[in-house]
């Protein structure tokens, strides 16, 4: 990493990626003129029932094969090497001192409705403190009384969203449905390669 670098962070499950996530990591990229776009597996999730999550290793060589083309795309596997439970607060504690000497600036990536959720994270004054947290999503968003505390320190940005998800991508797979153009052509086929998603037990 270069010296004052201006790296997005882009949490989530990834189960599986797909290309709304590539979408929205390289509009992000290109609006808000950053240099990379680390994106960081969940292990444990504070906020979701982990048995139903798929093992780092099928979420891991997923993402790898679909930002393979990208330059600017990176993995950091920062959540998934600690133990227990992930924290924001405590991935961004790690990183800014890990590249204290480089001096980059991070800009932590959630989508709108995560906004008024922002209270029931661990920390999140300091989460705002620490780094640029960007919203993004579609216009009309409204913030709710319990994320007024945090609006001001927020970036709102407007993104064309696809309407996918990683829950629409899983529950087509297990109706036997095409997820072709969904996700790129090398996930699906390591999806069928692997026979991910058949079963809602993983």
């Amino acid at each position: 990493m270069r010296k004052n670098q201006k790296i997005g962070l882009f949490g989530g499950t990834f189960d599986p990626v797909h290309n709304g996530h590539l979408i929205i990591a390289e509009y992000l990229r290109d609006e808000l003129q950053l240099d990379e776009i680390w994106f960081i597996p969940t292990g444990k999730h504070p906020l979701k029932d982990n048995r139903q999550i798929s093992s780092v290793e099928h979420r891991l060589n997923m993402l790898r094969l679909a930002i393979a083309d990208n330059e600017r795309f990176k993995i950091s596997e920062i959540e998934i090497h600690r133990p227990g439970v992930s924290y924001t607060i405590d991935t961004l504690n790690e990183l800014l001192e890990t590249y204290r000497d480089r001096e980059p600036k991070f800009y932590y990536f959630i989508g709108m409705d995560n906004v008024n959720e922002l209270h029931k994270w661990r920390e999140p004054e300091k989460i705002v403190e620490k780094c640029q947290v960007v919203a993004f999503g579609r216009p009309g968003f409204q913030p709710q009384l319990e994320a007024q505390p945090f609006v001001a320190r927020i970036q709102f940005v407007h993104v064309p969203l696809l309407e996918i998800s990683s829950t629409f991508v899983r529950q087509r797979i297990r109706e036997g449905r095409s997820v072709r153009y969904i996700v790129p052509k090398e996930v699906e086929q390591y999806i069928l390669r692997h026979a991910l998603y058949r079963r809602d037990d993983k």
